[in-house]
């Protein structure tokens, strides 16, 4: 029986709100990808790593760990947004570790990232983001960390240096071992529309190609938290068309939600809804949060696998592994993207 047959049969089941405790189904757990010919990669805003007693903003962050967990291939790439520093960095290593196959290493954008007024208190007082990688299929070139400050718009109207800590991204340059190949991998966090940060998202969009770019490799994949959606008004925004290559953007890249949704459906109007019904990350329409890939030469890579990972489907992974979960608590704020880019 395949996995997710398993999965459905052992979890028909009444879910409510609260504590919902079955027996743990014996499932053949997540394996490792050691095929050359793509990467698993997973982005998401996991929001500070969410508790279920926390006061102000609580979650059940270790949701998308346990879906990770019961999924077909464990994580090669994970890029991440709002981590308070080091000592969240290495919780979040530490249970992937401890739950999935492979061993995990990781980088942080700003290590000390300054206190800022979140509307959760302390809990998310600190933000910065990070890449993180099975260490079995990468290294990381020695020297290849980059970051770069996110754009606002300023009082003049000109788009100038964003001053949060949580809006400075980092790139680097890995080595696939399997493959052979190098990889620049970027995540990015762009200002929310109160400090006017999607003014300036077409060239945030830019300058994000830029550094990814310069860094080289067989693929570029980025992916954060753009806090500016994909669509308004009925058309695409123009941050986006300028950067998806299946719209024709010049900056050519593929990202992963719109191919699935392009594969399946008319365009237009009918494409446009299936990324809000399917792809949203947050407010149950709105796309925020995004995952492009390049290649080398230029050209659009093929993906596969795409989904958003739902907060439902968090839930259901946390009883598969554990046998219990609160259904009133969600992985984040925003749903996490999975999908296989290929060379």
């Amino acid at each position: 029986m395949k996995l997710r047959a398993r999965l459905a049969a052992a979890l028909a089941v009444t879910l409510t709100a609260g504590v919902v405790a079955v027996p743990s189904p014996a499932l053949a757990w997540a394996q490792l990808n050691n095929d050359p010919d793509f990467i698993q990669v997973y982005v998401n805003n996991i929001e500070n790593l969410e508790t279920v007693d926390a006061v102000n903003c609580p979650g059940d962050w270790e949701d998308l760990i346990y879906y990770m967990k019961t999924y077909e291939t464990s994580p090669d790439l994970f890029l991440v947004q709002q981590l308070a520093g080091p000592g969240e960095l290495n919780t979040l290593l530490d249970r992937m570790n401890t739950l999935l196959a492979g061993e995990f290493a990781g980088i942080l954008a700003e290590p000390d990232p300054e206190q800022m007024q979140s509307p959760c208190g302390a809990e998310k007082d600190h933000q910065t983001n990070a890449i993180i990688w099975r260490i079995g299929r990468f290294d990381m070139v020695a020297g290849s960390q980059l970051t770069w400050q996110s754009l606002a718009e300023d009082a003049s109207g000109t788009c100038a240096p964003n001053h949060q800590d949580r809006t400075i991204n980092v790139a680097a340059r890995l080595y696939d071992k399997i493959a052979g190949r190098y990889v620049s991998a970027g995540s990015i966090h762009w200002p929310t529309g109160n400090s006017d940060g999607p003014a300036c998202a077409p060239e945030n969009a830019a300058r994000t190609v830029e550094k990814v770019e310069s860094i080289g490799g067989a693929l570029r994949v980025w992916g954060g938290d753009a806090n500016v959606s994909d669509q308004a008004n009925g058309d695409w925004r123009s941050w986006y068309a300028t950067t998806n290559g299946q719209l024709g953007g010049r900056h050519n890249y593929r990202d992963a939600a719109f191919d699935d949704c392009s594969e399946r459906v008319d365009g237009g109007t009918a494409l446009r809804q299936c990324l809000r019904d399917e792809h949203w990350t947050v407010g149950g329409d709105n796309r925020i949060d995004v995952l492009f890939a390049r290649r080398g030469d230029g050209s659009m890579p093929m993906t596969g696998a795409e989904h958003t990972v739902t907060f439902a489907e968090g839930d259901q992974a946390d009883i598969a592994v554990t046998g219990s979960d609160r259904q009133d608590r969600s992985y984040s704020d925003h749903r996490a993207i999975r999908a296989r880019v290929h060379y």
